[in-house]
Formats: structure tokens, sequence, C-alpha cells
């Protein structure tokens, strides 16, 4: 009977007690973190591959490409500056010297289209007072005489009649003399050179200011095309320039190909000068004297595998590697000798046998992995 009411009073007990309260499917508040699993995390592995999970190569933005051994033109870096093309730029000197006056259009201005013999300004010559009093002199005197030679002129037509016809004609002829040397004279003195563009084009650099004073030689105005585009790049090696088939320099992400001119007989500042250019070029703008990089394209050809630089990382121990898709969330770094190839690409010479699957994109966010 004892034990019967102690069951009773532990059951009353228990019903009593509050109960713990358990969510039914899908009424959860997500007040506990998911457990992740370890093995979906990037991690390196011992060998020194990287395991990388599809869904973080999407978010790290690899891409990858398959790479082939082929035939490619050995590139070689060179330092180049944009020069002028003589056959469609020039330049406007001034011949006599003096101070430059702008036409009724005003000063041109940089980057401003020009046609061939358009007016771009005066250049007026300075005198010095002394020559400037001495034409005067002579100025005056010359008119003194042609004076003279009209009214004798006009004296010789009265009798025309009873002159002879030669001394007429001598008196005229010494009537235009005399103009004609007072003329010459007298634009002498206010004498000014006309300054005319010597090629259709754009103006590229201009030095003339209204009123500013240029030396004999000066030069006030280069007129580029702009749709020409030489480089000039320097050799220094002895012997021989090899043989170049092209380059190519960057014009920001964009590349262009120039076409190999030929190369200097004489050295100058112990190197020999390679000429490339490229025409026809449209959007794309180099400023004169400006230094940049060419990669010029040797006629023979090598076989290696060509690769964007992107795809080149340094590893821990400072070598050159190249990051393998060995599987589809596995990387594998592969040790290459590469070279530069045209600024954009390089050239794997050893390391890759090809058909690999290259990251050409991502490389450096693989390589931070631990």
């Amino acid at each position: 009977m004892l034990s019967k009411q102690l069951v009773l009073s532990v059951l009353a007990l228990g019903l009593l007690s509050p109960l713990p309260l358990v969510a039914g499917p899908g009424h959860d508040h997500g007040d506990e973190a998911p457990i992740a699993s370890p093995g979906d995390a990037p991690k390196r592995q011992a060998t020194g591959e990287v395991f990388l999970p599809k869904p973080a190569q999407r978010q790290l933005g690899l891409r990858t490409q398959v790479v082939q051994v082929k035939p490619v033109a050995k590139v070689i870096e060179l330092n180049g500056q944009v020069a002028m093309d003589p056959q469609s730029g020039g330049v406007v000197q001034t011949i006599l010297g003096g101070h430059f006056v702008p036409a009724s259009s005003g000063v041109p201005r940089l980057g401003e289209p020009v046609k061939k013999n358009q007016l771009l300004g005066y250049v007026h010559m300075h005198q010095s007072p002394l020559e400037r009093s001495s034409q005067q002199a002579q100025i005056a005197q010359l008119k003194s005489e042609l004076t003279l030679a009209e009214q004798r002129l006009v004296r010789l037509n009265q009798l025309a009649e009873t002159v002879p016809k030669k001394e007429i004609q001598a008196a005229e002829a010494q009537v235009n003399s005399l103009t004609g040397q007072v003329s010459a004279l007298s634009s002498g003195i206010s004498s000014r050179e006309e300054l005319r563009a010597p090629t259709t084009g754009i103006l590229a650099a201009t030095a003339a200011v209204s009123g500013k004073v240029f030396s004999e030689g000066d030069v006030l105005f280069e007129v580029v095309n702009p749709n020409v585009v030489r480089v000039q790049a320097n050799w220094f090696e002895p012997g021989a320039v090899p043989a170049f088939s092209s380059a190519t320099i960057q014009a920001g992400n964009q590349t262009l190909k120039l076409n190999y001119v030929g190369a200097a007989s004489s050295v100058k500042n112990q190197s020999l000068s390679l000429v490339f250019e490229a025409r026809d070029v449209e959007n794309i703008r180099f400023a004169t004297g400006q230094l940049l990089k060419v990669y010029g394209e040797l006629a023979d050809q090598v076989n290696g595998i060509a690769i964007p630089s992107a795809a080149v990382v340094k590893n821990a121990a400072n070598q050159t590697i190249v990051w393998v898709k060995k599987e589809p969330e596995l990387f594998e770094p592969k040790v290459v000798l590469a070279e530069p190839l045209n600024g954009v690409e390089v050239l794997v010479r050893s390391g890759l046998t090809g058909d690999e699957r290259v990251v050409v994109q991502g490389s450096t966010l693989i390589n931070q992995v631990r």
C-alpha cells in the first residue's frame, strides 16, 4: 500500500514539472549555427597540392586553359621611344627669327587638326635701330630719284614726236626699276614670315605664344599623323642585328602590332636604332618621345607553351610555378622555366608537357591557401 502511494506521488510531481518544448520540423529559429564539414574548406595538403571546392573556385573567379606545345616566335624585349614619322609628320620652324603674331583665327591649340599649307601665324623680323634708319634713308633717296624719273618720263611723252623712242623706253625702264627698289626696301622694314603646316595631321606640340620672341631655327609647331605609330628601339648587343619579323607594344589593355622597317647602319650612343611602325591605326594614341617596352619577334621560331603572364607566380622557395588542375577540386603546383614573350604572355620552355589545364586567372589566390 505504501509503495503504491509512493509511485503515485512521483507521477504527480512529474506531471506538474515543466516539460521541454521541441519545435516541429521546419519551425526551428536557427539559434544554433550549422556545423560545417571540415572537408569542405580550402586547404593545402602535405604534398603541396591545394584542395579547393567548387563553390570556392567560383568565389575566387578561377579560370583555366588547356595548353599545347607549338612553334612560337622568340621575343626579345627592347627599350623604345615613340618617334615622328618623317613621311607623314613635320615641324614648323622660323627661318628669320622674331616675335610671333597669330593669324586671324587665333593661336593654334594642341590637338587641333590642321591641313597642309594652312596658315598657323606669322613671325615679324626684328631690326636694329641702325639698320632700320639706314634702310629708311635709302628709301628716301630712291623715292626722290623716282620722282625725278617720273617727271622726266612725262616730259618725254609730251615730246614723243621729236624725241627718239629709245629714250622714252629707257625712261620707263628707270621708273619701273626705282619703283621696284622702293617697294622691296619698304617691305623689308616691316617684313614678316608666314608659318604654314607642312602636312595634314594634328598639332602634337606648340611653343607659339602671341608676342613671344623666337630665334632663327626655333621650332614653333610639330604636326603628326595620329594614324601612324613609329617606334625606335635600341639594340646594344654586339654583332649583327637578328632578323625581326614584327613587334608588339602595349597601350593599356590593348596590344598593337608593329611591322619591322629596318636597322641603322651607324652606332649612336653605343647602340643601333631599330625602327618599327604601324599605319592606319585607330583609337590608339602615343605621344612623340614616349618611352615604352618593345617586344620584337624574331623570324625564327622555337617550340614552347604560351600562357598569360598572370598564370605565373612564385612559391615559398621563390621558384616560378604555375597551378595545374589535376582533379576537379585539386590543384598541383608545377615548377616551370618561363621567359617574356610579348608583354601579355610568357613562353614556358620547360615544366609543362602539353594538354595540362593551367590556371590562367586566380593563380595568386590559390598560392595564398594554407
